[in-house]
């Protein structure tokens, strides 16, 4: 097991299905949000990107690929370089074969966006088809084919590939050393992969630096100027970073209250919980599960 496989596993993040099929006419996008990486795949003709990350609308081909994540700047899909609808009245979907264009959308919620784990990947990811490499372009593929000719248990093979999509877009981020900073480069040093891959895999062990150096093979000295450097913080910071990560997915499920989540958590009390989760996660368990 690699050291990314235990840090998706315990995020339970998956890809959930917004859209898929033609566009016609003047269309518009506007899948903007502070909670969510929203991806789109062109799986036919050609879209434009506006924002502002660039200074001409982004062209998106057949086969192109491209997640925005929730610290990306504010943007639109049109069918136009030059004309931007101002709203989306004019959007005509249709099926797939009828689009002038077709796309597959979907949505990937973040429990904690502004951690520091995603705002250390690119805000926006763009993936040409051309520079997918071999197994990332079979996954596209895949997808397309999926998507045009819809079947039974289509919508549900699809998220689940999509699910793969994302995996394969931060490994894509990292090759391409667009990652240098934070967990996801860290990970490609051997030896903070395994101190990484411990803390991921078994949150709840009752770590502490002795243990977990030797545990990964690594000096104390080695492994806290390694984390510092890269991650920001000593092990133990980011241990208790990752278990309140989880804690924040917890959060959102419906029969999962605050009491229930800080004693799960390994928190003596709830405001001990809520002290540290708010501090790590900007507000309070509480105004985090009604947001």
């Amino acid at each position: 097991m690699d050291a990314l496989t235990p840090l998706i596993n315990g995020l339970n993040l998956h890809a959930k299905l917004v859209y898929s099929g033609g566009v016609c006419g003047r269309w518009l996008m506007d899948h903007n949000s502070e909670t969510s990486v929203w991806f789109h795949l062109v799986s036919k003709g050609r879209g434009f990107v506006h924002s502002p990350s660039w200074p001409d609308p982004l062209t998106l081909d057949t086969g192109d690929l491209i997640l925005f994540l929730p610290h990306a700047a504010r943007h639109f899909l049109s069918y136009s370089a030059e004309d931007l609808p101002a709203d989306e009245c004019d959007n005509r979907m249709t099926a797939w074969q009828d689009g002038e264009a077709g796309f597959v959308c979907g949505e990937i919620r973040l429990a904690a966006p502004k951690s520091l784990l995603w705002q250390a990947l690119p805000a926006e990811i763009v993936i040409r088809q051309t520079e997918a490499g071999t197994i990332l372009t079979r996954l596209l593929e895949l997808v397309i084919s999926e998507t045009s000719t819809p079947r039974f248990g289509s919508d549900s093979v699809v998220e689940r590939l999509c699910d793969s999509l994302f995996v394969l877009a931060i490994r894509h981020c990292i090759e391409q050393d667009l990652v240098r900073k934070g967990v996801f480069a860290a990970m490609q040093d051997k030896r903070l992969a395994k101190a990484l891959g411990l803390i991921h895999e078994q949150p709840w062990q009752a770590w502490t630096l002795n243990t977990l150096c030797a545990q990964a093979g690594v000096s104390k000295s080695v492994l806290s100027e390694k984390f510092a450097a890269l991650i920001g913080h000593s092990p133990i910071e980011y241990l208790t970073i990752w278990r309140l990560q989880i804690a924040a997915h917890w959060l959102l499920e419906p029969n999962m209250t605050v009491e229930r989540v800080a004693e799960r958590s390994g928190y003596e009390s709830v405001p001990a919980f809520s002290k540290a989760f708010k501090r790590h996660i900007g507000v309070a368990p509480g105004t985090f599960r009604r947001v």
